[in-house]
């Protein structure tokens, strides 16, 4: 008798398991493939691979992943997700080898945005999770609620909604493999050489004068961008001056503008879109005399200043001492 129930018994597993490999994602309509969603899908058999983002190049669209493990990761069926319906599997984004050793990284090209995103790994297409067996780390920048950040913070991938990488452009993770939100990471500006990059150089507030120049390496022209102190205060550059408004690397042009010797807070936008956060509309920032002056808050988000409390302390002449790449009050003097 043993011997008959036996192949019964197989024929009625089969059928049970056969079900549960066409089971569809109710996101994405994708069928499910057999892809293991631990954090740890180790192709080696020894140790526990452990998948982080370690930086995001926003301004060049290019991710780099890490297995930062002790055990061999193939993240060749994890996906890449910055919200609904915008994802990728990481097969189809690298052309080489996706198995990492421990501390191996592989870099690929993901279109992100460099203002504000935020960017998740998952370990299937169930982008709905907040397992953290299958959403396995998330990174936001720019503004806080990205699409995704609920789930990363249930799944503890990340510390607060309303948290964000600092800086700009270039994002890297500074922790350690078990490190989780905004404090571990750090972020830069980075120009390309070729670009011109404009900065305020100098406010001399009680004469109304200031001082533009180009820290970048090529020609910038300025004449169609603004000055602006705040909402109602603005002023095209071609329109206050009628020298040449083409600025060559390390060039300068000085400018009559009306601005408050107290307190205030000078922008250079390169279009009249003034409420926006964009790093490439909201050009450069200062504010002296006083804190959270009309456009602080915005020139933060685009990481063109450090802090809307900080400030240059009220004096008659301010003068950036930065390089290209850098913003803040500690900057001035």
């Amino acid at each position: 008798m043993k011997k008959i129930f036996l192949p019964l018994i197989a024929i009625a597993m089969t059928m049970s398991c056969s079900t549960d490999d066409t089971e569809i994602n109710s996101e994405t309509n994708i069928p499910e493939e057999e892809t293991n969603t631990e954090t740890d899908t180790d192709v080696s058999g020894n140790g526990t691979g452990l998948l982080r983002i370690i930086e995001v190049d926003a301004i060049n669209d290019q991710v780099t992943l890490a297995n930062l493990g002790d055990g061999t990761l193939d993240t060749g069926s994890y996906f890449m997700c910055l919200g609904p319906g915008t994802y990728a599997m990481v097969s189809g984004l690298v052309n080489g080898d996706t198995v990492l050793e421990p501390s191996e990284s592989i870099t690929f090209t993901y279109d992100v945005n460099e203002s504000e995103d935020g960017l998740s790994v998952f370990a299937s297409n169930d982008f709905g999770s907040s397992d953290p067996s299958v959403l396995l780390d998330y990174v936001q920048w720019g503004s806080g609620n990205q699409a995704r950040v609920g789930q990363a913070v249930t799944a503890g991938r990340w510390d607060d909604e309303n948290n964000i990488a600092p800086g700009v452009n270039v994002f890297t993770f500074e922790g350690e493999a078990s490190n989780v939100g905004s404090s571990f990471w750090t972020g830069e500006e980075v120009q390309s050489d070729s670009e011109g990059v404009l900065r305020i150089l100098n406010v001399n507030a009680n004469n109304d004068t200031l001082t533009l120049t180009n820290l970048g390496g090529s020609t910038v022209e300025v004449g169609n961008y603004w000055l602006c102190l705040g909402p109602g205060t603005y002023a095209r550059i071609g329109n206050i001056t009628s020298g040449d408004t083409e600025l060559s690397t390390n060039e300068t042009l000085t400018l009559n503008y009306d601005m408050d010797p107290v307190a205030d807070g000078l922008s250079v936008f390169a279009t009249n879109t003034f409420g926006s956060s964009d790093p490439e509309i909201l050009l450069d920032y200062v504010q002296w005399g006083a804190a959270n002056q009309a456009r602080s808050g915005q020139a933060v988000t685009a990481g063109r200043w450090d802090n809307a409390g900080s400030f240059v302390p009220q004096s008659n002449n301010y003068t950036y001492t930065g390089d290209a790449q850098d913003v803040g009050a500690n900057f001035w003097e």
